[in-house]
């Protein structure tokens, strides 16, 4: 359930940042990486800069969230999830003074220290981006299913692919009616999912046996 909301989160932010930019992605960074080559192949600066750019801002949210679950033991998913939050709500109240390609770039950041929300043992077990690799897990759970395997396990990831998907389709709806103000919402739906994790958290936490 949560992976699914967070991956619907996910397709929000991407959508806007993809439209915003007029091709570029805030969490897919296969496309990032064959446009920043293209861009460089063809001598297009600008474009391969930008591409370089949120690969390495990816790729540091990836580390500080990392970081975020090794050091904040039990809690590691509500920790996670307040660095994504508080990078979104920086990334909004950038883009405010009109520094659109800035707001996103943070967004970014945001987006790969998402992907540490699942890890464990330093393992990544749900990658809330890895969309490509979602699809494969759910063609060849299909293909289990059909040899003897778990008759639905194959769903699960095909409900990641559709959360992303509906998240894409509202972000970018959205961005076309308020602009980068869509970051506001997006930073919304990214502070519910954090406070409903504590939530959960809390409620299946073993009470206390001090009296």
């Amino acid at each position: 359930m949560l992976a699914t909301g967070l991956s619907t989160v996910a397709g929000f932010l991407d959508a806007i940042g993809f439209v915003h930019l007029g091709g570029y992605f805030l969490s897919f960074m296969s496309g990032n990486t064959t446009r920043m080559a293209a861009s460089t192949a063809t001598l297009n600066w600008e474009s391969a800069y930008k591409a370089a750019g949120l690969i390495g801002m990816f790729f540091i949210g990836v580390m500080i969230g990392a970081i975020a679950s090794r050091v904040s033991g039990e809690h590691e998913r509500v920790a996670v999830l307040a660095v994504a939050s508080t990078t979104v709500a920086a990334a909004a109240i950038t883009q405010e003074s009109g520094a659109g390609v800035a707001a996103l770039l943070v967004t970014s950041l945001a987006m790969g220290a998402m992907n540490s929300v699942f890890q464990r043992s330093g393992e990544v077990q749900v990658g809330l981006t890895y969309i490509t690799g979602t699809v494969v897990k759910a063609g060849q759970r299909l293909v289990d299913a059909f040899f003897g395997g778990p008759r639905w396990v194959w769903l699960r990831y095909i409900t990641l692919w559709a959360g992303l998907t509906v998240g894409a389709v509202l972000g970018a709806a959205t961005y076309h009616r308020i602009g980068l103000d869509a970051l506001w919402v997006g930073l919304v739906l990214l502070v519910v999912s954090t406070v409903s994790t504590w939530v959960v958290r809390r409620v299946s936490s073993p009470v206390s046996n001090s009296d």
